[in-house]
């Protein structure tokens, strides 16, 4: 049953071609998009990446920002930890979401666009985990972490987290599919070279309802991340490529660079 039903999102979604608008992401973490990314995260996984944030970051209770926050999954266990944490994100559902889970938990959540923060404080920790670093072209990615680097207090720590290197993406697989209870995601891809753009074009059925969905990140090698984080003025500590420490190599999925302020 599971593989007629990807057959029929494959039929649905293949073409030779398609299009992502460029600010897909203003409107893209809808309830059912942020629903799905929670039942697909398992627990064990945030926990892991709450020890490396520990181990890698000063401890409790240092003032620490998360953005994009997403539905706060990161920033309310690192509030729990003790952390003072400030929390951002352009999803008005998934911050929704952070408030609802997080009462009585002294995190503050707030809605905003990641690329224009305006805040006041300095952190002695900034997190951007998850692919959203690389929803902007190379530039605005750039600007991104400059602004962060500018939010750190002396000595600060930023923790960069992308499986959108190039080291980690090529070859690139043509198509996902996922079962999970309650629903199922299948998704394709299309590949635009000449802007090192990945575009993913699926389909989520989640309670019986089919939403389809577009999105794209930009594709930089490591070597171009840590040149990024380097003009921003900040001392890059480590390239890994998990939360068990291992040093980052070409065809890990994952990268978590952690750099360090004067």
């Amino acid at each position: 049953m599971r593989r007629a039903l990807f057959r029929d999102f494959r039929m649905t979604l293949m073409d030779d071609d398609f299009t992502v608008p460029a600010d897909w992401y203003r409107s893209f973490f809808t309830a059912p998009v942020n629903a799905f990314w929670e039942t697909m995260v398992p627990e064990t996984a945030t926990a892991a990446d709450i020890a490396f944030v520990r181990r890698h970051a000063a401890p409790p209770p240092a003032a620490l920002l998360d953005v994009p926050c997403g539905a706060g999954r990161h920033a309310l266990a690192l509030a729990r930890a003790g952390y003072r944490v400030t929390a951002i994100d352009i999803s008005e559902d998934a911050i929704s979401r952070a408030r609802t889970a997080g009462k009585g938990v002294p995190a503050d959540f707030r809605r905003g666009d990641m690329r224009s923060l305006d805040l006041d404080e300095r952190f002695d920790v900034a997190l951007c985990l998850g692919n959203s670093l690389s929803y902007f072209p190379p530039e605005e990615m750039r600007l991104f972490i400059a602004s962060l680097a500018a939010r750190l207090a002396g000595g600060g720590r930023l923790i960069l987290d992308t499986s959108c290197c190039a080291e980690s993406l090529f070859p690139l697989a043509g198509e996902r599919e996922i079962a999970f209870e309650g629903g199922s995601y299948g998704s394709v891809y299309s590949y635009d070279a000449r802007r090192s753009l990945l575009k993913t074009k699926a389909a989520l059925t989640l309670g019986g309802d089919l939403h389809r969905l577009r999105y794209a990140h930009y594709v930089v090698t490591s070597g171009a991340l840590v040149r990024m984080v380097e003009d921003a003025g900040l001392r890059v500590e480590g390239l890994y490529g998990g939360t068990d420490d291992e040093a980052f190599a070409p065809g890990m999925p994952r990268l978590l660079l952690v750099s360090s302020g004067s």
